[in-house]
């Protein structure tokens, strides 16, 4: 090698070890009063030479305006991935681009997740700086410290009658099941010596529940002497956690069904398919976890679209690499932990509800059927028509996320899934209350462009694309019925059916969540329950914890319905759902006495139709389990005090403040600062504090 070889390639192997890094600033743009327009600004620091490089990101949706002088595009793949792509080589070693976009609701909504690939290389992680504009915190409430007892917990005892002396807690009490009392009924006699009486199991365990409180409360010293008597008001007391756009491990899953035990909560539905991942392990379609739950950045083709070659690509994530086991963005339960979950749930008289959402909500399974049907060439559970040229855009802007109603493949898929679930749980030794079928949010467009949809349909004589639906769930029904099983779904599984299909859903489903209670919609529930069709209240106004706890801009959480603290959980009202909303999101006090104006009223016969409450947790916004504590405490207690407590003493009232409104929730407030802020601490948990 000659000296001027040597020369040349000293230099560039300085040049190379000189070489910044690329990284990106991110500033959030102020929003102009009079257009209402807001430009934010992405400086990307030492961009790679030319135009032969792309800069992934993951962005809540938004649209994207580039600005006048801007070298590169901002392009949208589907639900949150986006990409920066170059139109002209950057200028020195920063390219600055201001592009218009919706404001920002608050800062987790960023973008996120940076990784920077050249033509033919690998995509490697960028460093993100963020300048955000000044935010404060938020206040929301104040609150007035009660005076306390042993016997204040949360949910609240119904009957407390405290006699003299006291008595120490032991590990060895007796107890007797009685006739004659309803679920979950139970008596603790306290005199001298302990004694429980129970109506069932589920009783005896929530005075196990109850007694340890009172242990605790007592700081393991004896217990003033009393007769407690309580029941909850509502059989099904739950929590819906979304595992598919994020995951949530097992250990950790196991960590939350001990608190959610604590508070005498007995469901936990598992999300555990939607569009961004399937998390649960099926005998005979393997793709479904070891496609379908994992996420990686796609490959870019020549044409600018994108392929996704061993993986979904990335939405909702930090980290987009399908071998990165500590991102919320992979993940799966095994059969075997599955089995754990249910029978850990079991042992502390919970209930775990699957879901599965079908036929929208659904393109994790379609992405995994179709790289099975590219790996393999089995087309068995195949749930997507190639030759379908439909065109709609899903509420999380997806283009490919609704399965095919029309194809025979797509009920063996059903079946297949249906028949583990059951299988799982028979081995588990543990009922399977329903199989949750989702049901919502399927967008308009399916269906209008697929052939085998439009030869099913002239071959039953129809022309209007919405049969399809009631196509579809008599399938799913045939499905059901012949294994015995029943369904749950979101509101929308009962809604828009022709009566005899309506007639049907109604034998066969266990319970379907109401979540729709903004904008007008808020008599659903009521309507059907008035029905005769069982109802889980899951109000968005009230019980999605994925709403942040309040406007700051720092606080993480959605807020397309609002925002909802302790305050907006604890005033939940399951048979007065009008004035379950005292204070609006800036703390305005609402006209409580003319909520119910016009809108219809929850009937006598309605009421047993109310089986009770659920708090929903969506991922979108969590990236860790501390997440998942933060966003469920203390936010979600309102809503378990209200399961077991549906009808507190100020149900009646008009006034947002009225003093019998004020004085209990001071007191449920000043037991969460006092009992349950110390549980946290003592679990090592992430928590809201007011």
């Amino acid at each position: 090698m000659n000296t001027k070889t040597l020369l040349s390639l000293a230099l560039c192997l300085a040049a190379v070890a000189c070489a910044k890094p690329c990284r990106v600033v991110w500033t959030e743009g102020p929003t102009d009063p009079e257009s209402g327009k807001t430009i934010h600004t992405m400086t990307i620091q030492n961009p790679p030479a030319g135009t032969d490089w792309t800069l992934w990101f993951s962005q809540f949706r938004t649209p994207v305006k580039m600005q006048e002088g801007a070298k590169a595009e901002i392009l949208h793949h589907g639900g949150t991935l986006y990409r920066v792509a170059p139109t002209a080589e950057a200028e020195g070693n920063e390219m600055v681009l201001r592009y218009e976009a919706r404001a920002l609701v608050n800062q987790c909504r960023a973008p996120e997740g940076f990784h920077l690939q050249v033509k033919g290389g690998k995509p490697v992680p960028v460093e993100a700086e963020y300048v955000f504009l000044p935010s404060e915190p938020v206040h929301t409430f104040d609150y007035t410290p009660a005076d306390l007892t042993v016997f204040d917990m949360i949910p609240r005892l119904k009957k407390v009658d405290i006699t003299e002396g006291t008595t120490p807690i032991s590990d060895d009490i007796p107890w007797d099941l009685v006739e004659g009392k309803q679920p979950g009924w139970y008596k603790i006699t306290i005199n001298g010596e302990i004694a429980i009486e129970a109506a069932d199991e589920d009783g005896l365990y929530y005075a196990a529940v109850t007694l340890n409180n009172l242990r605790s409360n007592a700081g393991h010293n004896p217990v003033p002497n009393a007769v407690v008597e309580d029941w909850p008001d509502l059989p099904y007391r739950g929590i819906m956690l979304d595992v598919s756009r994020n995951f949530t491990t097992k250990a950790d899953l196991l960590k939350l069904i001990d608190i959610l035990a604590h508070y005498k909560v007995n469901r936990l539905h598992l999300h555990f398919g939607d569009d961004e991942g399937w998390r649960v392990e099926m005998d005979g379609l393997p793709e479904l976890t070891s496609y379908g739950a994992y996420r990686s950045i796609p490959t870019l083709n020549e044409d600018g679209t994108i392929s996704e070659p061993d993986a979904l690509f990335y939405s909702y994530c930090v980290t987009p690499d399908r071998n990165d086991t500590q991102t919320t963005g992979n993940g799966f339960y095994t059969k075997a932990d599955y089995i754990d979950i249910l029978r850990y749930a079991d042992a502390r008289h919970m209930l775990v509800v699957p879901e599965f959402d079908i036929p929208g909500h659904s393109r994790a399974a379609v992405k995994s059927m179709e790289y099975r049907y590219r790996t393999t060439g089995d087309a068995t559970y195949r749930l997507f028509d190639p030759a379908d040229t439909s065109k709609y855009n899903s509420a999380q802007d997806y283009c490919d996320n609704v399965i095919d109603v029309s194809l025979p493949s797509t009920y063996a898929f059903i079946e297949k899934v249906f028949d583990n679930l059951i299988a799982l749980h028979a081995e588990a030794g543990v009922p399977l209350e329903a199989v949750h079928i989702g049901g919502d949010e399927v967008p308009d467009g399916s269906w209008e462009g697929s052939p085998s949809c439009q030869a099913l349909m002239k071959a039953n004589g129809v022309k209007d694309v919405d049969w399809l639906k009631d196509y579809f769930t008599n399938r799913v029904l045939d499905i059901a019925e012949a294994r015995g099983v029943k369904i749950a779904g979101w509101q929308e599984v009962a809604q828009h059916l022709e009566p005899a299909t309506y007639e049907r859903v109604k034998r066969n489903l266990a319970f379907t969540n109401f979540w729709a209670v903004s904008r007008g919609r808020d008599v659903i529930g009521y309507n059907f329950a008035n029905d005769g069709i069982p109802v889980v209240l899951s109000n968005s106004s009230n019980a999605y914890f994925d709403l942040a706890y309040n406007w700051s801009k720092t606080e993480r959480g959605h807020s397309w319905a609002g925002f909802i603290d302790e305050r907006r959980s604890f005033s939940f009202l399951p048979y007065d759902l009008y004035k379950s909303v005292r204070w609006d999101d800036k703390g305005e006090p609402k006209d409580l006495a003319t909520a119910s104006d016009g809108k219809p009223a929850l009937t006598a016969a309605g009421k047993p139709y109310i089986l009770g409450v659920q708090g929903q947790l969506w991922s979108e916004t969590l990236r860790s389990f501390d997440h998942v504590t933060y966003y469920l405490f203390p936010k979600a207690l309102g809503l378990f005090e209200r399961g077991w407590n549906a009808s507190p003493a100020w149900a009646e009232t008009t006034q947002p403040d009225d003093p019998a409104f004020v004085a209990d929730f001071d007191r449920f407030f000043t037991t969460i600062v006092e009992r349950e802020y110390p549980y946290y601490e003592s679990l090592g948990i992430s928590w809201h504090r007011h």
